[in-house]
């Protein structure tokens, strides 16, 4: 493979490109002078330096960034496909079919009423986050939403067994839980299966449906095992494995220009990516390019989120979309 780029692929055509997306598409979060810090650090240790940011500036114009105002008309959506839309066909099917708006807007804030949504995980988590602005930008009342303790009892078995998770209040038929991105679904396994199995037990009539903007196919299929949502786990955007970044079929990089090599954009991700996070790769291989504007998943490339590496005195890393990760505190590394 030649190193002299065709004068078509010069790397400027990208800053160009970058030029338009930030302004258009990413409301301005990521410069010119960002790039350029960031593109400094690939030293030429795979390919040559050169080559190195050609690559990397190539792989940024495919990111997929998405904004504050993306994120919010997402979250409409999300409401309306996923959860009014069916819950207003199960109204008319009951009600002969009937298409008076009066009446089927009376029945469904009624059914409404005996819905209560969750976010998955710890209330400071970006699940949580965004479930606030959910309800704002669907204009849902605040009595609708809850944590999973404040929708649950956990009641202790007298005969000194598994306590019980029992709900709190009884006309509530419906929860519906919430994460902003699923990766493999281990996270929200670990988190719901115990009172998932729990709840179902004690309350044999009440549904359980899970919702998130992305997942992976992977994620997805986890969370629609018989003993976690049984089928009734869905996303507004699945992400199959054309989202590896790395891998042949990659969607990414369909049509590629002459000179890129799937391969050596990954020898290069996975080079300087080992220096960063414990997967190269990103969390799972997803090997995704995927951000938003309250967060970036670390299923994405470590190359572009992380801040600093494994150990700082290797290498420092300047990110051009920041992950914030979580801190688990002491107790965690016990």
């Amino acid at each position: 493979m030649s190193t002299h780029p065709h004068p078509e692929d010069d790397i400027e055509k990208y800053f160009d490109k970058l030029q338009i997306l930030n302004q258009s598409v990413w409301d301005s979060v990521c410069h010119k002078p960002q790039i350029n810090k960031w593109l400094e650090q690939f030293k030429g240790n795979v390919v040559s330096a050169e080559e190195e940011k050609k690559y990397m500036i190539y792989a940024l114009s495919k990111f997929m960034y998405f904004s504050q105002r993306m994120v919010r008309e997402m979250l409409i959506s999300l409401y309306r496909d996923f959860i009014r839309a069916p819950i207003i066909q199960d109204i008319r099917r009951n009600n002969g079919n009937t298409t008076n708006i009066e009446e089927l807007s009376k029945l469904y804030s009624e059914d409404l009423n005996t819905t209560r949504f969750i976010g998955v995980g710890n209330p400071a988590e970006s699940g949580a986050h965004l479930l606030y602005i959910f309800r704002q930008v669907n204009n849902l009342e605040k009595k609708l939403f809850c944590d999973l303790h404040g929708a649950f009892d956990i009641v202790a078995d007298p005969d000194g067994g598994t306590p019980h998770w029992v709900a709190r209040t009884s006309n509530i038929k419906r929860y519906i839980f919430f994460d902003d991105f699923v990766g493999g679904g281990t996270q929200a396994s670990r988190y719901l299966e115990k009172p998932i199995a729990s709840i179902r037990s004690n309350n044999p009539d009440i549904e359980l449906i899970f919702i998130s903007l992305f997942s992976t196919s992977n994620g997805l299929s986890k969370l629609n095992e018989v003993q976690l949502f049984n089928g009734k786990a869905s996303c507004l955007f699945e992400l199959d494995d054309t989202f590896k970044s790395c891998s042949p079929g990659s969607r990414y990089f369909e049509k590629h220009p002459s000179w890129f090599s799937i391969e050596t954009f990954r020898r290069i991700a996975e080079y300087y990516g080992t220096f960063l996070y414990e997967q190269p790769l990103g969390h799972g291989d997803c090997e995704l390019l995927l951000g938003f504007s309250h967060n970036t998943p670390n299923n994405t490339l470590p190359i572009f989120w992380k801040n600093g590496s494994i150990n700082e005195s290797l290498m420092k890393w300047y990110p051009i979309f920041e992950r914030f990760d979580k801190n688990y505190g002491l107790w965690r590394a016990k």
